[in-house]
């Protein structure tokens, strides 16, 4: 065949996500998979978003709102910022790749640390331009120092999980500002805060609250994948410079949100605080949880701030492999660089339970086949 691609796609292989339901072996005895692979949030939507969602199925013959305007406002006033500043997308995910789109050259620079979450390093690959990662630091981290060290002329976009994923790590207050005051100003630093509402360590910052403005090269992402619940139906939102937001929607697919997304997205918004308190509090205890007994049973997870823990395993792709053969799905880790880890998800306290039984027993066996 004589189309020609571009050469950028030499070095892009497909984004490889965790296991789900539809995937793998079934547990043995019927049972309900535990689904521990995805850092999906343990509870599904809220209740106003769920009868959003069926009331929106009788206009969905209909496009949706062209510029997602209305879910502008709601985000732009759940955190006191100009609609301006906001830019709705499918996810996190899309808004990497927006602004990969709008930034990258073939020879830029992306800069993060490693390992973290795959999507910033594929979408540099995808424009032709140059992934570079600097360690994390002891806790799983990400270090500003590092990554200060290691911007260049070439450097175009900065990324900043916090917390990170897979480690959980978090960057505290002051070292992201001093940070920030610190990079150049031709580069883009990126905070992606998708677990931000998972925390309640005090010295954990709101990034948009507290270093997002329209004269700083700060864009700051969240997800209504995680703790709202909707990982499903695809949403999440940018808050970025109004310049950078135009730019981006001068790149994005035509109705990318769709109406149910939409619909969803703006109850949740409105919801009652307190059921994302409860959420927050179900998740911390399951997550102190599996630490606690994981602890007793001889292993230390990596410190944990998210719904998710890193365990050293030894072998983790044979561990996820008897796991799976138990009805527990949970992500090795040899993809991101680390063979002898996985990560597990905080689930529900059944869940979890499933989990700890199945994991004392495969680990009791002695090396995992």
């Amino acid at each position: 065949m004589g189309v020609r691609f571009r050469t950028a796609l030499g070095d892009v292989s497909p984004y490889q996500a965790g296991r789900g339901g539809g995937e793998g072996t079934d547990h043995p005895d019927g049972a309900e998979k535990a689904l521990l692979a995805q850092n999906e949030g343990a509870f599904g939507p809220v209740a106003a978003a769920q009868r959003a969602i069926q009331e929106e199925a009788a206009q969905g013959h209909r496009y949706p709102e062209s510029g997602f305007a209305g879910l502008k406002r709601e985000i732009a006033a759940y955190h006191g910022i100009p609609a301006d500043n906001v830019f709705p997308a499918a996810g996190s995910c899309a808004v990497f790749h927006y602004l990969s789109l709008c930034l990258l050259d073939p020879g830029d620079e992306v800069l993060f640390c490693s390992p973290t979450f795959g999507a910033y390093g594929l979408e540099a690959r995808k424009m032709g331009a140059v992934p570079v990662s600097v360690p994390l630091d002891a806790d799983g981290a990400y270090d500003p120092a590092a990554l200060l060290g290691a911007v260049s002329d070439r450097t175009k976009i900065v990324y900043v999980a916090n917390p990170n994923n897979p480690t959980g790590g978090l960057v505290l207050r002051a070292a992201l500002s001093a940070f920030l005051d610190a990079v150049p100003g031709h580069v883009l630093t990126v905070i992606d805060e998708a677990y931000f509402d998972y925390v309640d360590d005090p010295a954990y910052p709101d990034a948009i609250a507290e270093f997002f403005s329209d004269e700083r090269p700060v864009a700051v992402t969240r997800t209504f994948s995680k703790i709202f619940g909707l990982a499903g139906l695809r949403v999440g939102y940018g808050v970025l410079p109004a310049d950078i937001a135009r730019k981006l929607a001068k790149v994005q697919m035509p109705f990318e949100v769709n109406r149910f997304a939409l619909a969803a997205a703006t109850a949740t918004l409105r919801a009652d605080p307190a059921e994302i308190r409860r959420r927050r509090e179900a998740t911390a205890a399951g997550r102190l949880r599996l630490v606690g007994e994981l602890g007793a049973a001889g292993f230390a997870p990596l410190p944990a701030s998210a719904n998710f823990v890193q365990i050293r395993v030894g072998d983790a792709a044979a561990v996820a492999h008897d796991l799976a053969e138990r009805g527990i799905l949970v992500r090795p880790l040899g993809s991101w660089g680390q063979p002898d880890s996985i990560r597990v998800t905080v689930g529900t306290v059944e869940e979890t339970t499933r989990f700890l039984d199945a994991f004392r027993s495969v680990m009791a066996t002695g090396t995992p086949s």
